[in-house]
């Protein structure tokens, strides 16, 4: 069981997503934004599920950076894209990221993805 942390500003989708990860058998945590998911790095995730917006994209490195920093050990970062957030405000913030997905997505296709990166980085648990 890995411990997944999702922030995403829409709490219903937020609480779909850690429902589909529960589902497959990781522990999630869930943040309505980037100050709130600050508080979660004792929480120590294997991964983080972001919503990706354009107000957000500054704030990334230093939250990736904090997660890493506490854990000591590279954070995997997974980002959920609305497609309107697909223009160039956000392309530095995709060297960041393991992988994406263009919302809507298929909740299979999250769990599968979610699988994929936590194996390839090695911070998948049990």
């Amino acid at each position: 069981m890995s411990r997944i942390l999702v922030v995403d500003d829409d709490e219903q989708l937020g609480r779909s997503i850690a429902r589909v990860l529960e589902r497959e058998g990781h522990e999630t945590r869930i943040a309505e934004d980037l100050r709130l998911a600050e508080t979660f790095t004792e929480y120590l995730p294997d991964l983080v599920v972001v919503e990706l917006q354009a107000s957000w994209v500054r704030e990334l490195p230093a939250l990736r950076e904090r997660f890493e920093a506490v854990a000591r050990r590279p954070t995997p970062f997974i980002f959920t894209v609305g497609r309107r957030e697909l223009y160039r405000s956000i392309a530095p913030a995709f060297a960041l990221v393991d992988d994406w997905l263009a919302k809507p997505f298929d909740p299979e296709e999250l769990a599968t993805r979610v699988d994929t990166v936590l194996r390839r980085s090695g911070t998948a648990r049990g």
